[in-house]
């Protein structure tokens, strides 16, 4: 089958009808993304390549991008706007100045002074009266994404906009840089008089403002603005994390959710995501990541048993690795004080499995510690799986005489190479014959992924578990995939705007 059989739409109104339209669907989706990569790539040489030159580029047929793109001006609009995102994202994370919005013509409200006025679950309604406000627009609506990555749930605004959207390439509530391309597609389908503007925090969107009459530079504007103001309004008022939930989560679900770091960040000398399926029940599972001045902390870790109890294990030993990397500790004496922490409670013989590591940008290097985990894998540029087999050491609150001996490897990553860290939830994952997903899969996932980004890469392998049985997920799924950034664009984390 070539590349242009493959690529057959489906619309929004068949996504139901079974993994194969999923995965089809998946297919244009990606194909759509590497049409717009490529095309603003070639244009920072040419300023308007032939179709010819873009689908060679993309590594697809011409067929296939005429199927996404009536002519090529379409399409180099498409990849116009797509460089602007750009520049808004690296202006949002501090990488870059800010693109000209000399068209702005309304003030745009401060930050500070708004959360003060206004109370924390009327901040979305106050964010779409100041879009309203904007010149032009004569109505608005604020959407987040749930916490399935799944869907864009509007919070506040007109009904005259639909009270849900796909969220292509979503990772848990949050949406990477490159998502947004699809996004606007499906936008420009379903809602074409509309203007968009992503929520951006540091490099991936939380949210998405909708405006019909906006210009879309002060839309973009206003949109910076309400980022952070949302972002901090979410430790004050239950709204939004209402608001994400489309199903009923369980109370260690909830305990679970509210452990987790941001899904998508950008740090010193790489770039992570992660994420934990299903997170509406188990609750068992954890991951964290946090860059401080000795380097990036990174810990996967899968609590035995399920349900309350094994939320409550797991949070207490998430909490004595942030306890013990913030009083000042080392890798060994952050993995021991976790150690200590479980068995101390541990009277049913409940042990963590977890890999904790750090990642050391100036070397661009990763060190860990396996406490009886599944190893970490490593994805060559070519594609290739390699189970980084290295003697574990015992599970985090067993028990048995002696030292433990904690024993930290560590390997060098270069640029193309992806880390994954994994919990059995996913190499277990039952498929249609009965058998498990396995590294196998992984690797069959990771072939498959829109591009070698750490966000595509997890969605890829997420895909892979939630597409291969139709039974719901049965174990936590979590996972953490690392790419180092290429020497030409590593540069130091800003703060946090």
């Amino acid at each position: 089958m070539t590349e242009d059989d493959s690529d057959s739409e489906v619309s929004p109104s068949t996504a139901g009808d079974g993994l194969g339209a999923r995965r089809r669907r998946a297919d244009a989706e990606q194909n759509f993304s590497r049409i717009i990569e490529a095309t603003v790539e070639l244009m920072q040489r040419d300023p308007a390549p032939g179709i010819d030159q873009i689908a060679a580029a993309a590594n697809l047929g011409r067929a296939t991008v005429y199927r996404h793109f009536a002519n090529r001006a379409e399409l180099l609009e498409a990849a116009r706007r797509q460089a602007l995102e750009d520049e808004v994202v690296e202006a949002s994370d501090g990488t870059a100045d800010a693109p000209n919005l000399g068209d702005a013509t309304a003030e745009i409200f401060d930050i500070g002074e708004l959360f003060n006025r206004v109370p924390p679950h009327l901040l979305g309604d106050q964010v779409v009266a100041e879009a309203r406000r904007l010149p032009g627009v004569s109505s608005a609506a604020l959407y987040v994404v749930d916490i399935d990555g799944s869907r864009l749930l509007r919070f506040a605004g007109s009904q005259e906009f639909p009270s849900e959207l796909r969220a292509p390439l979503a990772v848990g509530p949050e949406i990477p840089r490159e998502g947004i391309a699809n996004l606007r597609r499906l936008l420009a389908d379903e809602l074409p008089g509309s203007v968009a503007a992503p929520l951006y925090l540091r490099g991936r969107a939380i949210g998405l403002l909708l405006a019909v009459g906006a210009k879309q530079t002060t839309l973009d504007m206003l949109a910076r603005q309400a980022a952070p103001a949302i972002d901090l309004a979410e430790r004050y008022t239950d709204g939004f994390a209402v608001a994400r939930r489309h199903k009923t989560i369980s109370a260690a679900g909830e305990i679970q959710q509210n452990l987790l770091p941001p899904r998508v960040v950008q740090m010193t000398g790489a770039t992570l995501a992660g994420n934990v399926l299903p997170s509406y029940d188990v609750g068992g599972d954890w991951y964290d990541c946090a860059e401080n001045s000795d380097g990036a902390w990174l810990a996967v870790a899968d609590a035995t048993g399920k349900g309350a109890s094994a939320a409550s294990l797991g949070a207490l030993a998430l909490g004595a690795f942030r306890a013990a990397r913030r009083s000042g500790a080392n890798l060994e004496q952050a993995v021991s004080a976790i150690h200590e922490a479980v068995l101390s409670v541990s009277e049913s013989r409940a042990v963590v499995t977890a890999v904790i590591g750090r990642w050391h940008a100036p070397s661009a290097t990763f060190t860990w510690i396996n406490c009886g985990h599944p190893f970490p894998a490593l994805i060559t540029p070519d594609g290739n799986l390699h189970p980084l087999k290295t003697p574990p050491s015992k599970a985090l609150g067993a028990e048995g005489s002696g030292d433990p001996g904690w024993t930290s490897d560590s390997i060098h990553l270069t640029a193309g190479e992806r880390l994954i860290l994994y919990c059995d939830g996913v190499t277990d994952r039952r498929n249609a014959t009965g058998g498990q997903l396995g590294l196998n899969g992984i690797k069959d996932a990771v072939i498959n992924a829109r591009n070698t980004s750490a966000a595509a890469t997890l969605k890829a392998i997420e895909g892979a578990v939630t597409d291969a049985c139709t039974d719901p997920v049965e174990d936590d799924a979590t996972l953490i995939v690392l790419t180092p950034t290429p020497p030409s664009e590593t540069i130091a984390s800003p703060p946090n705007q």
